[in-house]
């Protein structure tokens, strides 16, 4: 696949749909919960919710019987952004203040517990629509599990960041449960709604090609935290080093490195908190070292490559190009 780093042209009429469900979902609530609510909602890729969609068509030839399960994976992925941004007490959220940087913790927290309020109400939408028990039990089992695995992944990220050590093995492993959990979950259940416990090879499938898309997009946001503009990616560059985070990046440029070069990034991932200008340049210059970019963008490359392969199977139809189109962009962006 060549290398994309515009969204496909498809994708807006997805990500409409999950949008409009969303406004009418939410309502026009003035109060100051309602708004943050409405405020961690907005803008984002909808990844999670469009690869359900996706998912639901490839299976059934219709994407419209996985819109609950689209927006309830929506929900629960904003829910996680605001705890994100209150264990970083990170200020902006593409390009906008964030939840806790306009409303406050206070706030943040409980706008954080009112959308995880509104996703089982989603999964329950398939009772009216006649979905089985067993349907219906698997989608919030896979639920409960991923958004474990989440916050499990992001305990582990907070731990990564006190130790002196840290393996891009473990690395992996944060990002599997971090991200990749919650990908390959809103993937799976979409298989799942449009039919697919009569294939359960499609429903493995899914799990895993969102597994593994749910990394390789981490890595690359991983990257583009070091290498991207502030303006193009909507939130401050540098983040992760700022707050201590070992993602793939440094981890292999410390790897690489030696003598000064090496115990001036262990000092400055170790310090934390607020850089001086000259800093971030000598950082940036060498976390951003071609031979350390090409690595980090090959590993998610690779990730993506591995899912790419999944769909080698029949019957996916216009999904198929679709899903490809998707891994293709996730490891081509800029933002």
């Amino acid at each position: 696949m060549s290398g994309l780093s515009s969204s496909p042209s498809w994708l807006t009429s997805y990500t409409e749909v999950i949008d409009s469900r969303i406004a009418n979902h939410l309502g026009p609530g003035s109060s100051e919960l309602s708004i943050a609510v409405r405020e961690a909602l907005r803008g984002g890729k909808r990844i999670r919710a469009v690869l359900a969609l996706l998912w639901c068509e490839a299976v059934s030839g219709r994407y419209e019987p996985a819109v609950p399960v689209a927006v309830a994976y929506e929900m629960a992925h904003a829910a996680a952004l605001v705890q994100d941004d209150i264990l970083d007490d990170s200020g902006f959220r593409r390009g906008e203040r964030s939840v806790i940087g306009k409303h406050g913790l206070r706030l943040a927290i409980l706008a954080s517990n009112m959308l995880l309020a509104q996703v089982p109400s989603e999964i329950a939408e398939y009772v009216s629509l006649d979905a089985d028990g067993n349907t219906i039990r698997r989608l919030f089992d896979l639920l409960g599990e991923s958004f474990a695995a989440a916050i499990l992944g992001e305990s582990l990220d907070l731990e990564m960041s006190q130790r002196d050590s840290v393996t891009e093995s473990d690395y992996e492993y944060m990002i599997k449960l971090k991200t990749g959990a919650l990908v390959a979950a809103a993937s799976t259940s979409g298989a799942i709604v449009a039919g697919g416990k009569e294939a359960e090879s499609v429903v493995r499938a899914a799990y895993e090609f969102g597994e593994l898309l749910g990394m390789a997009y981490q890595i690359q946001d991983d990257l583009l935290d070091v290498t991207g503009d502030e303006t193009t990616l909507g939130k401050p560059a540098f983040a992760d080093i700022r707050g201590g985070k070992r993602n793939i990046v440094v981890i292999h440029a410390l790897a690489e490195s030696s003598g000064e070069d090496r115990l001036f990034l262990k000092g400055i991932v170790a310090r934390k908190g607020d850089l001086r200008d000259w800093e971030i340049a000598r950082a940036r210059d060498l976390l951003s070292r071609r031979s350390n970019v090409d690595y980090v963008h090959g590993v998610s490359t690779k990730y993506a490559e591995r899912a790419r392969a999944l769909l080698e199977m029949p019957g996916l139809g216009a999904s198929k190009t679709k899903l490809l189109e998707l891994s293709d962009y996730i490891t081509s962006r800029k933002y």
